[in-house]
C-alpha cells in the first residue's frame, strides 16, 4: 500500500514537472499574440503547441536527473506538509469541478479567444466565477503546491515557485484580451470579483 501510494505521489510530481511549463509557454504564447495568430484559426493550436513539445521533450529526457533531489524533513513537518497537499490536491480538484460545471469545453480549449465571432459567450460571473475570476489557474496553482508538498522534491518546489511568479503575467495578458473582447463588461466583472483568491461572503 505504502509503495503504491509512493508511486502515485511520484508520478503526479513528475507530470506537474515535465508537462505544467509547456501548459503555462503555451498560454502565454496565445494570449501575448492573439491578434497575429487569430488569422491563422485553429491552425494557431499548433504554434503555441510546439513550445510545450520543446519544453516537455528534454523535461523528459532528463526525468531522472531533474527528480534526483528530494528535501529531507523532521518528521513532524514530514506530516505537516502531507497534510498540506492532500488539502490542497482535494481544494484543487474541487475548483476544477466547480469551473467544469460553468465553462464550456471550447472556452476551456481557447475557442473564443482565436475566433470570437464564431464562438461567442457573455462574460462568466456565475457559480465559481463569481467568487474568483480565475478558478482554473487558482485550482492548478493549488495542485502544483500540493505535488510539491506531497514529495518534497526540489523540482517541484522550484516548480511551485516559478508558478508563482509566472501565473500573474499569463493572467494580466488573459485580461487584456478580455478586456478587448468585452470592454465595459468585463471591466465592471473586475471590480466585483477578486482575480485570484476567492472572496468569502
Amino acid at each position: 500500500m505504502a509503495t503504491t501510494l509512493w508511486l502515485l505521489k511520484l508520478i503526479m510530481a513528475q507530470w506537474i514537472v515535465i508537462f505544467y511549463p509547456g501548459v503555462l509557454v503555451f498560454w502565454l504564447i496565445m494570449h501575448n499574440n492573439i491578434e497575429r495568430l487569430r488569422p491563422m484559426g485553429t491552425r494557431a493550436y499548433w504554434v503555441a503547441a510546439m513550445a510545450w513539445i520543446i519544453t516537455a521533450g528534454p523535461l523528459l529526457f532528463f526525468r531522472s536527473r531533474i527528480f534526483s533531489v528530494q528535501f529531507s524533513m523532521p518528521e513532524a513537518v514530514r506530516i505537516g506538509l502531507e497534510l498540506l497537499g492532500v488539502l490542497t490536491l482535494l481544494l484543487g480538484a474541487a475548483l476544477l469541478l466547480q469551473a467544469r460545471k460553468k465553462i464550456p469545453l471550447k472556452t476551456m480549449v481557447g475557442l473564443p479567444e482565436i475566433a470570437p465571432d464564431k464562438n461567442q459567450q457573455a462574460v462568466l460571473n456565475t457559480g465559481i466565477y463569481a467568487k474568483t475570476r480565475n478558478p482554473i489557474y487558482l485550482a492548478h496553482w493549488l495542485l502544483v503546491l500540493s505535488g510539491a508538498a506531497l514529495t518534497n522534491f526540489a523540482a517541484n518546489w522550484i516548480m511551485f515557485a516559478l508558478d508563482c511568479l509566472v501565473l500573474p503575467l499569463l493572467i494580466r495578458a488573459e485580461e487584456r484580451e478580455l478586456l478587448a473582447r468585452y470592454g465595459t463588461a468585463y471591466l465592471a466583472y473586475m471590480r466585483q470579483v477578486p482575480r485570484f483568491f476567492p472572496q468569502v461572503r
